[in-house]
């Protein structure tokens, strides 16, 4: 997860409402560099946010939630003659299009590596049920794949859901919270396989029971006229107990 600061700094940047916009700070560094005293300010500061927050961050209680991993298409090999100066104002312009509509649909940036960033649906940044994190989430992805769509920030977008932990740096020099748990591992491996400009999820999940509810709805004609829906085989991929996975593709 990133450190505290930097989604204080996100939140500040974008304009969303946080309880960290609002947080009380109980040291500085300036202040003291005994490890006990950091820590204990942390977990004070961290208390200021309210129980939610304490519950996941300070005891490390599961929390249900629903992972994006948004990724530009090809960077490498579309961008691969950019200098590390045009890289940045890519990036920057990129960052401008997607995090605004994750932050719309409540979500919280888990890490942002160039041309990828993972986000987080669920607790302790939203109160609501995992259902209820997917259709967010859903909605999100849609967002950013018709903004991106067929432009030079095409993107592809792995969504996954599952019960991980945040695990609190222990030095407490940094306020950094990294999630942690096997949803995370298979985000990744279906982010390996992913197609492009579509939203991409795996078999026999959550997500796949709220799709099949909205393909089975009365206005599937409709919505097959925006969006395609498509399966493919998963073969030997390591990690993975899956067998399938589909393919959510905007027809613009």
């Amino acid at each position: 997860m990133a450190n505290l600061d930097l989604i204080k700094q996100l939140n500040t940047c974008y304009g969303k409402s946080n309880p960290l916009q609002f947080e009380r700070r109980y040291f500085s560094l300036n202040e003291s560099l005994d490890p006990g005293n950091i820590q204990k300010a942390i977990s004070d500061s961290i208390a200021s946010l309210g129980p939610e927050f304490t519950r996941y961050f300070d005891y490390g209680l599961p929390a249900d939630v629903v992972l994006l991993f948004i990724d530009v298409c090809n960077f490498s090999e579309r961008y691969g003659e950019l200098d590390g100066e045009e890289i940045g104002e890519y990036f920057d312009e990129f960052y401008n299009i997607v995090i605004p509509l994750i932050y719309k649909y409540g979500g919280e940036i888990d890490k942002i590596m160039g041309d990828g960033i993972i986000c987080v649906f669920g607790p302790p940044f939203q109160n609501l049920t995992l259902n209820e994190n997917i259709i967010k989430a859903n909605n999100c992805s849609k967002d950013i794949i018709r903004a991106t769509n067929n432009t030079i920030y095409s993107s592809k977008i792995a969504m996954h859901c599952g019960t991980i932990n945040y695990f609190k740096n222990k030095s407490g020099l940094y306020r950094e919270f990294t999630l942690i748990g096997k949803p995370l591992t298979e985000l990744f491996r279906l982010e390996s396989i992913s197609n492009d400009q579509c939203i991409n999820y795996y078999d026999d999940t959550d997500i796949r029971t709220f799709y099949e509810e909205i393909i089975s709805s009365n206005n599937l004609v409709s919505r097959k006229a925006k969006w395609s829906h498509y399966q493919s085989e998963i073969d030997n991929l390591k990690g993975v107990t899956f067998e399938r996975f589909y393919s959510i593709e905007y027809n613009d």
